[in-house]
């Protein structure tokens, strides 16, 4: 009871003196989002296929996600991108506090700019695109940060084995939210790492907190798998095939160690350079220069530093940097030959960005190097900011095309009394492709997850977003031709020479299935 008791104080405590963070990112949040709550933005692939009512079934558990299952029965399955926004907002400010809390980092501007840099960016605003399961990446976040807060260093091997089993069931719960944001626990381990050795902590301490994170890791994978295991066999399901979930081994896994290492250093690389789910932005790549200029001379600094006072610790800090890479795409690690998507890249963003606690604030070069690193970051927070606003706006205004389309489409249907005859439609192409289709200013420099209407053209994605679209928005009820269907219609000569809406012609009948040839990509 006593332990309890501490535990609540302990809490409270936090909240009381953190709850500004908390607060100040979930603010940050709702301005960041607006846009996105007040329209009810989604992106046109798994997030317009659900837009009323959604509990995640059998094939998010056979994914390795069961648990979102139980996260979305404990919210009624309610759809709401407002609601489901501002809870993830919580969840993700309450863990960014966290953050701040463990690196000693309260009441400093650089502080406030990691809670709006974690908060607001390019790639929870594809996250919260999601909005059936926003909550669910919420929870893999708060999960994967408070397992780091778990694993630190202790004052004797058998606190450090407790913690580390502690840390690793909840990255194991985590895990079984979304599997991607392991990569979150193990930056924040190789940064806190650095922090110690910048701070003269050496010897036996690090020692046990290496200790904590291997044994974490370790039991992180065993409890995943307990519970992935659990939810299949009561499923009555096995591992599906997508991604290669069902061929994670601890064998094939070792065994391809180098070859996927080699792809975390090329996937870190490649996103920085090709600005993957950053910012579109012009001058963009000066302010990730410097940055990275910045996190190299502070890191040049403290190594220099170190390697005066003890060599060792200058070799260990060393390879802690190089690890950096490997540690933002660790989940390449274990889904061996997958590769880094807008949805797993916050591991990567967190690099430059927490990279902040190792600059030196003493001497005369760590003055220029603290300010000129605080300086590029807050100018990386403005594009991260400005480019969020720009994936909003080309959300919108693909969603208003999109609608307008369909809606022409669903006129010319009915005017030309087919419903009355026939009760099947194949929509041929997708919107984003068609002439008609108005593709503006923010449109052109948004991400890719952003430009609504340019969704997938294979079979099954192109018939439920179609019915996205029509359903969910429009509110019709259109009977959509089967797959197979689609399939055999795609093929045929006669729908490859039908123009696209809304020239004459683009309409027809083909074997009792109304096609509508809406562009030419299909």
């Amino acid at each position: 009871m006593d332990k309890l008791e501490s535990l609540e104080k302990k809490f409270v405590c936090f909240f009381r003196e953190y709850g500004k963070y908390i607060m100040g990112g979930l603010l940050g949040g709702i301005l960041g989002y607006f846009m996105l709550m007040a329209s009810e933005l989604v992106n046109d692939l798994d997030g317009i296929w659900h837009l009323s009512n959604f509990v995640a079934g059998d094939w998010e558990i056979s994914l390795g996600r069961g648990l979102q299952r139980y996260a979305d029965r404990a919210r009624f399955g309610i759809v709401s991108s407002p609601w489901n926004t501002i809870l993830t907002l919580l969840l993700i400010g309450t863990a960014n506090a966290a953050i701040v809390k463990k690196f000693s980092l309260d009441k400093s501007l650089y502080a406030w700019l990691i809670v709006i840099l974690l908060t607001v960016n390019p790639v929870i605003c594809n996250s919260l695109s999601y909005s059936y399961m926003s909550v669910n990446f919420g929870l893999a976040y708060f999960f994967s940060v408070l397992s780091f807060q778990v694993i630190t260093i202790t004052d004797n091997y058998k606190a450090a084995l407790v913690r580390g089993c502690l840390g690793g069931a909840l990255l194991g719960i985590s895990m079984a939210f979304y599997q991607a944001y392991t990569c979150v626990t193990s930056v924040l381990l190789v940064i806190f790492a650095l922090k110690c050795l910048v701070e003269g902590t050496w010897g036996r301490a690090m020692l046990r907190y290496a200790t904590s994170c291997v044994c974490a890791l370790a039991s992180g994978g065993l409890a995943y798998l307990c519970i992935t295991k659990a939810l299949l066999y009561r499923a009555g399901i096995g591992l599906s095939s997508y991604k290669g979930a069902d061929n994670i081994g601890l064998w094939r896994i070792v065994s391809r160690l180098p070859f996927s290492l080699s792809r975390c250093y090329q996937e870190f690389s490649a996103f920085f350079a090709e600005k993957k789910a950053l910012s579109n932005l012009e001058f963009i790549d000066l302010v990730l220069a410097g940055l990275f200029l910045s996190c190299l001379a502070a890191a040049a600094l403290q190594f220099a530093r170190l390697f005066r006072r003890r060599r060792a610790a200058a070799a260990l800090f060393l390879a802690a940097i190089l690890l950096l890479p490997a540690a933002g795409c660790f989940v390449l690690l274990i889904a061996v030959g997958n590769s880094m998507t807008d949805l797993t890249a916050l591991g990567m963003i967190m690099c430059p960005v927490l990279l902040g606690v190792i600059v030196p604030r003493d001497g005369k070069a760590g003055f220029f190097v603290k300010r000129a690193y605080l300086l590029f970051l807050l100018c990386f927070a403005w594009f991260q900011i400005s480019a969020v606003n720009l994936d909003q706006a080309a959300l919108k205004e693909g969603k208003n095309a999109t609608v307008a389309l369909a809606e022409n489409i669903i006129s010319r249907i009915y005017d030309s009394g087919y419903p009355g005859q026939w009760d099947q439609v194949a929509f041929v192409g997708r919107p984003g492709n068609n002439d008609s289709f108005a593709k503006n200013a923010a449109y052109q420099a948004a991400n890719e997850y952003a430009k609504f209407g340019c969704w997938s053209t294979d079979a099954r994605n192109n018939r439920a977003s179609w019915a996205g679209i029509t359903s969910n928005i429009l509110g019709v009820n259109i009977n959509q031709c089967s797959e197979e269907d689609y399939k055999e219609l795609t093929a045929l000569e006669q729908v490859a020479q039908m123009p696209e809406f809304p020239a004459e012609g683009s309409i027809c009948v083909i074997d009792g299935i109304i096609v509508v040839k809406v562009s030419e990509l299909y």
